[in-house]
């Protein structure tokens, strides 16, 4: 499914979160970033995923009579109690005039391992970062400008990429940009029995961890790229890790 941004009539941006064979709506000068699926967290064990890798290529001229095929990769799927979770799938591009640009997808938290999920790889664009590798706090973040961020708080990871509240909305031009990260939740209360709600990561970013003392409860999950938060819990039900991003491919005309 195509999804045309903000900076639409004369210069279109399209969000590609299926995937397809597209062809140009029209002649021009195109830049393409690439972004793979983000890892998802274990269950229990604050195991939290890995963010997908990023390619980008600067400009590429297309016509209508070409056409690219364009792999979206899926997002990881979060663990249950003593399960891991599942590694994202990559992303990639390939066609007219383009070596294939490939962002791979962010490693599961791994409940067996005791380990966090790393980063995916990419490569084939101008520009290939490393995702961030989750943390015991929470997920990696999709690096930008560099190798992706490594959650070091209980918030999960922040994206390099200029960030607000409407993340990739505000791409434009061969820019893109991300979200905010998510908050936690936290109690320590075995009396209560309930916590304040995990909002789920913006763009990029990775998902935030979940500690709750006694019962079940589930970490952030990421919402494009990112990896999912850890989680927590004593008691039964069993806690839930956050899910990682989905991938994504953004293609903006250049008006130059």
């Amino acid at each position: 499914m195509a999804v045309l941004g903000v900076v639409a009539e004369v210069y279109p941006q399209l969000f590609l979160t299926i995937s397809q064979t597209w062809v140009p709506p029209m002649d021009g000068n195109i830049c393409i970033h690439v972004i793979g699926g983000g890892g998802g967290a274990a269950g229990t064990g604050y195991w939290a995923g890995g963010a997908g890798g990023y390619s980008k290529k600067n400009s590429l001229a297309v016509t209508t009579g070409g056409s690219f095929v364009v792999v979206v990769g899926a997002r990881g799927p979060s663990g249950n109690g003593s399960a891991s979770g599942g590694d994202g799938g990559a992303s990639t591009v390939t066609g007219t005039g383009l070596s294939t640009l490939t962002a791979n997808g962010g490693a599961g938290g791994n409940y067996n391992g005791s380990a966090h999920g790393g980063g995916g790889t990419a490569g084939g664009g101008d520009v290939n970062n490393r995702g961030g590798a989750g943390n015991t706090e929470g997920g990696g973040a999709v690096g930008v400008y560099g190798t992706g961020a490594v959650s070091i708080n209980r918030f999960g990871s922040q994206t390099d990429a200029g960030s607000s509240d409407a993340g990739l909305a505000n791409s434009a031009y061969g820019v893109i940009t991300g979200g905010l990260t998510g908050t936690e939740n936290y109690s320590y209360d075995a009396d209560n029995n309930t916590a304040n709600a995990t909002q789920n990561a913006g763009d990029l970013c990775g998902g935030a961890r979940a500690r709750f003392y006694p019962g079940g409860c589930a970490g952030g999950s990421a919402t494009v790229g990112g990896g999912g938060g850890g989680t927590q819990s004593t008691n039964a039900p069993p806690a839930q890790g956050g899910q990682g991003g989905a991938g994504l491919v953004l293609i903006q005309y250049l008006p130059w």
